[in-house]
């Protein structure tokens, strides 16, 4: 997190504390005080800054959706070929200290206010489409016949993957997620020219 996201100062100190609290015990069982409780920042800074609990909560998913490519794909950012990128973001035995078994935070809070937040929501599943525009990046550089529905397909697995993670505690699923991405992508067509890599 940092200040290129346009949120700054005392206030990304307050999204950034505020995040593990919310992704560790979820958006409704987490009140604005606990959401900072052993911050140190007080009660008027916080309402100060953010009026309500879902002001507060749109913020972290901003700056989540703004670091959640960077953060799980940039193990992976060295290597060249598109293909081999894809394969080996579900390397769960050569990246392991990602955090891939917290769930995804754009979906968590997409389901707990759906039907009660519209912002919340929309927030919610634009961050957790950020992983989906990456494979889609990875996939027109790679020269595949149907880059954008590949990209689906792709998410699809990673969302999976991450449920069952989070559900188990464990990254196996990530595991058995490579073998299908692998075999998504063998099986996929490619256009007559492989584009240039960029």
């Amino acid at each position: 997190m940092n200040k290129e996201q346009g949120i700054e100062g005392k206030k990304l100190e307050i999204v950034k504390f505020a995040f593990d609290r919310f992704r560790d015990g979820g958006f409704h069982a987490t009140g604005m005080e606990a959401a900072l409780a052993g911050s140190g920042i007080s009660k008027r800074t916080l309402y100060k800054y953010f009026p309500s609990k879902e002001d507060l909560i749109e913020a972290v998913l901003q700056v989540y959706g703004e670091n959640v490519v960077r953060e799980l794909f940039g193990p992976v950012a060295d290597i060249d070929d598109p293909q081999e990128q894809i394969i080996e973001f579900f390397n769960v035995r050569r990246y392991a200290d990602r955090m891939l078994t917290r769930g995804c935070l754009g979906m968590n809070a997409a389901q707990e206010y759906a039907g009660k937040h519209e912002g919340i929501v929309k927030l919610g599943i634009k961050a957790n489409s950020r992983g989906e525009e990456k494979f889609l990046e990875l996939c027109k550089r790679a020269g595949f016949a149907e880059p954008r529905r590949l990209a689906k397909q792709l998410n699809l697995i990673l969302q999976g993957a991450l449920v069952l993670s989070h559900a188990s505690d464990d990254v196996a699923p990530f595991l058995l997620a490579r073998d299908a991405a692998s075999a998504l992508l063998e099986k996929a067509s490619r256009t007559s020219t492989k584009p240039p890599r960029a």
